[in-house]
């Protein structure tokens, strides 16, 4: 185990310089020295540890034992070792004293500690180093424009668990921030606190009854980390499966609780850039975004959406509604051509208008329904409200459902997250 010396902590206080973020990361990347890279922010301070370039791990002063717990907890689903009085005993053993994270972290002596004891498997000791930087680097490049920061040498280096390449790192980071983008007319923190506003929410995306019931208990003050850490789902995967709700507000989102509302907010558009080639995986070979199906699904999935209208002008009005970012959109203005052009494009989720000429809407879902490759395929047919529907051709013809256009945004993202969830 390795303890600090007195003679390892920093004795001669570093002036602080300022620069831009990006900037200050190209510098350190290409550095051959031991080094922390401390970043202030708010009363906030980054301690990102370096061996020789390398990227060996990440905390910052925010609560660093109440993250290093929750993704202990987290672990805990996978590894029964990891129970409450083990979570809970690097805290009494590992004094929070932010004079040493410039060479020892606390947070990371306790990880070591972990795994010497046995508590942490080996790839397990990987993960938890990853989502803990991780969360720490996705708040970091959050720091808008110019940052204050110091780069505190150490003379030897800092005991690897493991090590990531930089650029490959902050590229997988800056992917999970744009895909926090879709959701940013709700979601400005990740450590924001969504409350169910009505108990007659019953049925929160494609989860069970009892799913259902797990949730709805979490949505009473925890933040969408905390969330994620129970439930073992990337914080990513909880903002998807309630955002239809937060549309139609049912649920509500509240500001994140001190000390998280120190942290910069989610970036409203990119804003950061490396110049670097992201194959998927860090210095060690292991794939950076594998230790969750949710967030390959969220990050790599964009949903195919189609609609066909022969009104060109209502087109205008269904990509206005729909976020290209989550969404690859085909708008077809011909219904006869619209069988071929849609096996073509496998849409995940097909829109018909109903009162089309040479080929109405009802004639053009029974044509897809007979095809094997839109069986399943949720089929939405359109109308304008004061047409009448016919209920008995809307399900001779196979159609999921309808809806009333011109298009309102929250009902038309609230039913294509109610069936492609």
């Amino acid at each position: 185990m390795n303890h600090l010396h007195p003679s390892d902590i920093e004795q001669e206080p570093l002036s602080f310089l300022t620069d831009t973020l990006v900037n200050v990361l190209n510098k350190v990347s290409n550095s051959q020295q031991h080094s922390c890279l401390q970043v202030i922010y708010n009363s906030t301070t980054f301690f990102i540890h370096f061996n020789q370039g390398k990227l060996v791990y990440g905390t910052n002063s925010l609560a660093p034992f109440e993250r290093l717990e929750r993704h202990l907890r987290r672990l805990s689903n996978v590894n029964p070792k990891l129970d409450n009085s083990v979570i809970k005993q690097p805290r009494a053993q590992f004094h929070s004293d932010l004079r040493s994270y410039t060479q020892l972290p606390s947070d990371y002596q306790s990880i070591i500690w972990l795994t010497e004891q046995g508590h942490l498997e080996p790839k397990q000791t990987l993960t938890i180093l990853r989502r803990i930087t991780r969360e720490v680097f996705e708040s970091l490049l959050c720091i808008p424009d110019a940052c204050q920061y110091r780069l505190v040498p150490r003379k030897k280096k800092i005991q690897e668990l493991c090590q990531f390449n930089l650029n490959a790192y902050i590229t997988q980071c800056q992917k999970r921030l744009e895909a926090w983008q879709v959701f940013n007319e709700k979601i400005w923190s990740s450590y924001q606190r969504p409350y169910l506003l009505t108990e007659k929410t019953q049925e929160i995306g494609d989860l069970t009854v009892e799913q259902n019931k797990t949730i709805c208990k979490l949505l009473k003050g925890l933040n969408f980390r905390q969330i994620s850490a129970i439930l073992d789902l990337d914080e990513l995967a909880i903002a998807k499966l309630l955002y239809p709700s937060m549309m139609e507000n049912t649920i509500i989102v509240r500001d994140p609780k001190p000390p998280f509302d120190q942290l910069p907010p989610l970036p409203q558009e990119k804003n950061f850039d490396l110049k670097s080639e992201w194959r998927g995986e860090d210095s060690s070979g292991f794939e950076l975004n594998s230790h969750s199906k949710q967030t390959v699904h969220i990050l790599e999935k964009t949903w195919k959406v189609a609609y066909v209208d022969d009104d060109r002008a209502i087109h205008i009005d269904f990509n206005q509604c729909l976020d290209r970012k989550m969404f690859s959109l085909l708008t077809i203005e011909d219904p006869l051509n619209a069988f071929s052009e849609l096996i073509e494009f496998e849409p995940d989720f097909i829109v018909l208008n109903i009162s089309m000429s040479h080929l109405n809407g009802y004639e053009l879902c029974t044509l897809l329904r007979n095809h094997r490759a839109f069986k399943e395929t949720p089929i939405v047919l359109s109308h304008e409200a004061y047409e009448q529907i016919n209920i008995s051709k809307l399900k001779r013809s196979g159609a999921t459902e309808s809806i009333v256009k011109p298009f309102n945004r929250n009902k038309l993202l609230n039913l294509i997250f109610k069936y492609l969830q």
